[in-house]
């Protein structure tokens, strides 16, 4: 990408993880030029919300039913209070660190020393481990209506689950008629086409949203799942009054677009275990040269999305948990090291991003070339 002085730039944030398929794809790019053509908007069901949605639901059987919003946020509010509805309890449990969009039931203990938020009512765990998911069930499994979590923590530092964690959270909540939410709104069709808590994490959700990839950085957000669930958001449906849709839901160029996404990656499937190699052989090659230079940064992620972050101490142990992370996250040291690394040519936000499958080899190393002079700028 290039700024309006003409400076170029390696674009890891890719329009906040969401252009898989890269920058003005030409197949997406005249899917929305074709749906103009034929009405930019209706504010109703319309043919390309039902094509989508048959697509969507044959890349993810878990998807029984499924709504359409404009935006993330919007999609794990609903989700969450389709939960409180269903099991009539109020209380919601997250991970720390774990961003779920700016909705007041999901927006506390965001980063460390993880304050409370101004509207919340929820209580959280540290992602991957199970003493801290035990002490919170202990203390609040019976007021608990549902637990949200992302596959592989976004915002927390790309944390993916070990030993079978989400395996875990499954058996548990489940034991206590807990629904589980999977937001999957960045992993989902990034890591994989379809959903990667079920098929590569071994966990099956009641709840589900997506966005982001799903429809290639247009206004998306999905919450879908259990049929008796989404009952409840069926317009007229006894206690389904707190769900709605909204002006721009299911907006045709949104769903247009998605479609075209959709059809692309299914085409490019296969290629996925190419992608993903990618950023992981990035984030080893990442961490032998920060170890070499004894910088105090690491980089954690999960296949094509990557993090690199500052830390206050030197490590004493591998990174497993969004809390651990927290404690030694760097603030200050991470917005100048984002500075130096834009001024090398790389843009990234929230510590990298993500790849995309139009990113090289040639890309890789110059990243890395770029982190490396970042960090001797800073070094004293």
């Amino acid at each position: 990408i290039w700024d309006v002085d003409g400076n170029e730039y390696i674009d890891w944030w890719m329009t906040h993880y969401s252009l898989i398929l890269g920058h003005n794809d030409p197949v997406v790019r005249k899917a929305i030029i074709d749906q103009i053509d034929g009405g930019h908007h209706f504010g109703i069901p319309n043919e390309p919300q039902v094509k989508y949605g048959e697509q969507l639901k044959e890349a993810v059987p878990l998807l029984e039913k499924m709504r359409f919003t404009t935006t993330g946020s919007e999609a794990t509010m609903y989700a969450v209070r389709l939960a409180r509805l269903f099991t009539k309890r109020k209380l919601i449990g997250k991970s720390l660190g774990g961003w779920h969009g700016g909705n007041d039931a999901l927006t506390y203990h965001l980063s460390h020393p993880y304050a409370d938020g101004p509207f919340y009512n929820g209580v959280s765990f540290d992602y991957n481990n199970r003493e801290s998911f035990d002490e919170m069930l202990k203390k609040h499994g019976k007021d608990l209506s549902a637990i949200i979590v992302e596959p592989v923590i976004g915002a927390g530092g790309g944390i993916p689950p070990e030993d079978d964690f989400l395996v875990y959270m499954r058996e548990e909540t489940e034991s206590r008629d807990i629904l589980l939410i999977f937001d999957e709104i960045i992993t989902g069709f990034r890591l994989r086409y379809g959903t990667a808590g079920d098929k590569l994490f071994g966990a099956e959700p009641d709840l589900l949203n997506l966005g982001k990839a799903a429809a290639g950085g247009m206004p998306l957000g999905v919450y879908g799942g259990r049929e008796d669930i989404m009952a409840l958001a069926t317009p007229g449906a006894e206690g389904g009054r707190w769900v709605g849709g909204g002006t721009f839901s299911s907006h045709p160029l949104t769903m247009a677009a998605g479609l075209a996404v959709l059809e692309r990656l299914r085409e490019k499937k296969d290629e996925y275990e190419r992608l993903n190699k990618m950023g992981d052989s990035f984030r080893t090659r990442l961490n032998e040269m920060l170890h070499d230079m004894k910088a105090p940064l690491i980089g954690t992620g999960y296949g094509s999305i990557s993090f690199v972050s500052c830390l206050s101490a030197s490590l004493t142990e591998p990174i497993r948990t969004p809390g651990q992370l927290g404690a030694l996250f760097d603030h200050k040291q991470q917005d100048i090291f984002q500075g130096h690394l834009m001024q090398e040519g790389v843009f990234g936000y929230h510590g990298l991003g993500a790849l995309s499958f139009t990113h090289t080899e040639e890309d890789i190393e110059k990243t890395l070339e770029g982190i490396s002079n970042a960090v001797r700028t800073m070094s004293p």
